[in-house]
């Protein structure tokens, strides 16, 4: 990953640690990591993007419990349990700034999906985790906001990626969902990569609790 990301295996400003994110113990381990990395860099970790996720299709009355465990754990409980990490670690550096310094602002940008907000055939499982994590998101805006960090997220059409052809692996189905998109295509990800980036600015401070939809006009249309 790091080589297709970066052009490198050893990318020079770029670590990693790697995690579980659905397990508070590996989550704390790796924050603990950043927290010590941060510390002898002089950082300040102002930034959390919320992208890991599953996806399986199936008629829900065929949707298993362990299935939609596959579903519900990485794509809700991971983001709360990062974000709840994310938040002690930033209101941790706040607390050691001085009053010369101003800490930057906290950011929490969450992928969503389209599947938040309509019903997409044999995505039962997927559309309530993701309506889920826009629901937790909320909370997250309106307890989080007057500590200094916002959260929103991004709700993207389907994305080309590795994770998509495997959910629109039936050609039918996948000409069908494009043929309801009014723009006619599915998003590429730089084009969800520029909405995280606009919600993380300083300027857009007064955007908190907010949903992007990148989706081309498709939850619009209600189909």
């Amino acid at each position: 990953m790091l080589e297709s990301t970066y052009g490198s295996q050893s990318p020079q400003g770029v670590s990693t640690f790697e995690c579980d994110i659905t397990s508070e113990t590996s989550v704390s381990a790796a924050f603990a990591q950043i927290a010590e990395l941060a510390a002898a860099r002089a950082a300040f970790p102002s930034i959390l993007v919320n992208a890991a996720g599953y996806v399986s299709v199936q008629p829900l009355e065929e949707t298993s419990a362990d299935e939609a465990l596959k579903n519900f754990l990485p794509n809700l409980l991971g983001p709360l349990v990062v974000s709840n990490a994310f938040f002690h670690l930033y209101r941790s550096r706040v607390s050691e700034t001085t009053t010369e310094t101003k800490p930057p602002p906290g950011r929490i940008v969450s992928i969503a999906s389209q599947a938040a907000h309509l019903a997409l055939d044999g995505h039962g499982a997927y559309c309530a985790s993701k309506a889920g994590l826009v629901g937790l998101t909320k909370s997250m805006a309106s307890e989080w906001g007057g500590r200094g960090i916002t959260a929103n997220t991004v709700s993207p059409t389907v994305t080309w990626t590795p994770l998509a052809a495997k959910a629109w692996a039936d050609e039918g189905k996948k000409q069908k969902h494009l043929d309801q998109i009014p723009t006619g295509r599915f998003s590429v990800p730089s084009e969800i990569a520029d909405a995280i980036e606009f919600l993380c600015r300083d300027e857009s401070a007064m955007i908190n609790g907010a949903d992007i939809r990148v989706d081309g006009g498709f939850t619009v249309c209600g189909f």
